[in-house]
């Protein structure tokens, strides 16, 4: 078992010799009852770029963009 670090940006130090055995750049996270765990994906390529962020993260938000888009300008 090793001991790793979070740092202040949120990322963990996974050690070379770990790296190397589980050969994966993406993993699904996942938080349990006792801690975390980091799945490997295989064929994350399926998913890529299909789904991005949320472009609105409250209904102030999208309100404010259905007025912006449908206000008409009469000048």
């Amino acid at each position: 078992m090793e001991i790793v670090e979070i740092d202040g940006s949120g990322r963990i130090y996974i050690p070379a010799e770990i790296r190397r055995r589980v050969k994966a750049r993406r993993f699904r996270l996942k938080v349990t009852e006792s801690g975390i765990l980091l799945e490997p994906i295989d064929d994350v390529d399926v998913y890529y770029g299909k789904f991005g962020p949320a472009r609105y993260s409250t209904v102030e938000e999208i309100e404010r963009a259905l007025e912006d888009a449908t206000q008409v300008d009469l000048r």
